[in-house]
C-alpha cells in the first residue's frame, strides 16, 4: 500500500510539474443506494479537482456517507446502518470536453454502526462495536460538468469486509451506487 501511495504521489508531481494545473473546489450532495435496497442521503462535504490538461484530472474528496442494509428474517425487519468518513481519490479521464470517466480507490473510516430490529413487538437498537475501522473500496463512475455544476453517478465496490467474515458468515462488503450534484466554486489558481 505504501509503494502504491508513493507511486501515485510521484506521478502527480511529475504531471503537475509539466502542466499548468487548474484547481476547482466545491460542495456536493447526493443519494446512496446500498447493497440491500437501502436508500439513504449521502452528504459529500467537499471535493477538489486538480485538472492537469484537457484529458486528465485528479479529484480527491472528503465524504460523510451513511451506508447499510435492510433485510427481513422470519418476518422481522432488520436495519443495519454504518456511518463512514470516506476519502476517494479519483482519476478523471475526460472523454469529451465536460464528460469524464472517474475511477480510483476510496478509503473509508468507520465512525459507528448500529442495528435496529423488533423483538416481540419491542424495537431494539444495538450498537455494533465490531465494525472494521478501515474500509477499502474501488470507485468507478461518470461525471459531467455543466456551467458551475457537476453531476455524477458512481458505483463503489467494497474490497474489504464491513465486519469480520468468520463471525458474520462470509463476505459482507459494501456495494454502493451514488448519484450526486456538486457546485463548482471556481478555480483557485
Amino acid at each position: 500500500m505504501k509503494k502504491l501511495f508513493t507511486l501515485v504521489v510521484v506521478v502527480l508531481m511529475v504531471v503537475g510539474a509539466k502542466a499548468q494545473t487548474e484547481i476547482v473546489v466545491g460542495p456536493k450532495v447526493g443519494l446512496n443506494m446500498t447493497n440491500i435496497s437501502n436508500f439513504d442521503l449521502k452528504n459529500k462535504l467537499s471535493f477538489a479537482e486538480f485538472r492537469f490538461n484537457d484529458y486528465f484530472a485528479i479529484q480527491p474528496e472528503l465524504v460523510y456517507s451513511r451506508q447499510g442494509a435492510r433485510e427481513k428474517i422470519d418476518g422481522n425487519k432488520i436495519k443495519l446502518r454504518a456511518n463512514y468518513l470516506n476519502i476517494p481519490v479519483l482519476a478523471k479521464l475526460y472523454v469529451l470536453d465536460e464528460l469524464s470517466v472517474d475511477l480510483g480507490p476510496e478509503f473509508g473510516f468507520a465512525l459507528n454502526a448500529k442495528a435496529k430490529y423488533k423483538d416481540d413487538g419491542t424495537t431494539v437498537k444495538h450498537k455494533m462495536n465490531d465494525i472494521n475501522t478501515l474500509a477499502v473500496n474501488f470507485a468507478i463512475g461518470l461525471s459531467y460538468n455543466w456551467d458551475d455544476f457537476m453531476f455524477s453517478a458512481r458505483y463503489n465496490l467494497g474490497l474489504s469486509n464491513v465486519f469480520d467474515k468468520d463471525k458474520y458468515d462470509g463476505n459482507n462488503k459494501n456495494r454502493v451506487f451514488q448519484l450526486s450534484v456538486g457546485y463548482r466554486l471556481g478555480g483557485l489558481f
